[in-house]
């Protein structure tokens, strides 16, 4: 690599580095500017409840937007957040707190779990709380359960949806493919690598979609009382 090599990837990298920056910048004021909004019409709107009602759903998807600017952001703010034990039912909420489900039953039993993670973890459930609501049809619930086994630790994602056609299972998890953007399931396999965890879909076309995320034995915990 010669000199010339090296100072086109370094101006390359501040520049998607000043981009990346500036667009998350962008998008959290955008959101606030929304919020500020929200304040002036959402009281008078309150006198009409089927619009009152779409206002709110929207008004969701702002914070679900605010929420993955954040978390994204964090990365280029702060660097690289290290791993370190995190309560998996604080994960889940947070995660899935930040994904509109509205008239959508959400259970989450993952006990006193704890998972060697970062902040990747939560994006991951965003994921899959969404690829639920957007590709699962009719979805009336969304099940998130932590258990163990021989093999180590196991958390599933069940919803009671169409679920995935057969000939579908070995291509969800590819970059581009589904109705949408199709990087929703392709960032959770790639996360959950990057953590050393594994996923699979093994749900029944018709019965519902139901991801199974492997945690290897050392990368999780019960956590302690005090």
């Amino acid at each position: 690599m010669t000199p010339d090599d090296d100072e086109s990837l370094r101006s390359a990298h501040e520049k998607m580095t000043l981009m990346s920056r500036t667009a998350f910048h962008d998008i959290l004021n955008l959101a606030s500017a929304a919020r500020e909004y929200d304040e002036f019409i959402a009281g008078e709107l309150r006198k009409y409840p089927e619009l009152y009602r779409h206002h709110m759903c929207m008004m969701r998807v702002v914070g679900g937007i605010q929420w993955n600017a954040e978390t994204a952001g964090s990365y280029l703010s702060q660097g690289v957040p290290p791993s370190t034990w995190l309560p998996l039912q604080d994960v889940v909420g947070e995660a899935a707190a930040a994904v509109p489900h509205d008239h959508v039953d959400l259970v989450v039993d993952v006990g006193n779990a704890e998972v060697y993670a970062d902040e990747l973890l939560k994006k991951v459930f965003f994921c899959l709380v969404e690829n639920a609501l957007s590709h699962g049809g009719k979805v009336s619930k969304i099940e998130i359960a932590f258990s163990e086994d021989e093999a180590g630790g196991r958390i599933t994602v069940v919803d009671d949806g169409c679920g995935i056609p057969a000939q579908n299972k070995s291509r969800i998890f590819g970059q581009g493919f589904g109705s949408h953007t199709g990087m929703g399931l392709f960032f959770t396999r790639r996360a959950l690598s990057i953590l050393r965890f594994s996923i699979r879909e093994n749900g029944r076309e018709g019965y519902g979609a139901r991801f199974e995320i492997r945690v290897p034995p050392g990368l999780y915990h019960s956590r302690r009382n005090t």
